[in-house]
């Protein structure tokens, strides 16, 4: 069992088991409205989202929660077929505030064969690898919105009733295809000129 805990500027403490999961509804952004502009085009930004975080904060950090093969959620195994994956999820942190849960399927085939780049990224941000290779190519994204009842809500202990936003998209590279979800915690830069994120 893996334990995240994590010591903040208050009024934030997570703690959190591998994996965490992301059951939720995907859909297109043109099937939802998003309640800000500032947030669509957060959750719509097709360049790195590590780049960008880090453009917000004097200090960047990846807190990997678990990287392990299993079994794909139903809504993802729609997506990306029947082909064995390590599930990877992590924490991205700016100015020791939790920004981003990310959640991504990383053929293991792929992470067998390419030196431990993939199997070994330890605390390094995927993008770094994604997001300089132009072999990647990435897939339209889908988006989410979690309730505050939502279990991803409640097992990192997020405070107050808030709705957080998310977004998944698929990379193809070569014959592969990886699949990158990421959710806006919410201290992340991406809700700022929308105040808390609203409750429902």
């Amino acid at each position: 069992m893996h334990t995240l805990s994590a010591n903040l500027q208050k009024p934030l403490i997570l703690s959190a088991e591998f994996p965490l999961s992301l059951e939720t509804d995907w859909i297109a952004p043109q099937s939802i409205r998003v309640p800000d502009f500032h947030l669509r085009n957060w959750l719509l930004d097709t360049g790195s989202l590590t780049e960008r975080l880090q453009s917000h904060c004097r200090q960047f950090r990846v807190q990997l929660l678990g990287q392990a093969p299993l079994p794909l959620l139903d809504n993802e195994r729609e997506q990306m077929g029947p082909v064995d994956y390590l599930v990877r999820e992590v924490i991205l942190w700016g100015d020791d505030r939790p920004w981003v849960f990310a959640r991504s399927l990383l053929p293991r085939a792929l992470c067998e064969q390419d030196r431990g780049e993939l199997s070994n990224l330890g605390e390094k941000p995927l993008g770094s690898i994604l997001f300089n290779d132009a072999r990647f190519e990435r897939q339209p994204f889908q988006v989410t919105r979690l309730s505050a009842a939502h279990r991803l809500q409640s097992a990192l202990k997020l405070p107050g009733t808030q709705v957080l936003w998310g977004r998944r998209s698929v990379f193809h590279y070569l014959q592969w295809r990886m699949m990158v979800a990421e959710v806006f915690l919410p201290q992340c830069p991406a809700y700022k000129q929308m105040g808390a994120p609203h409750a429902g």
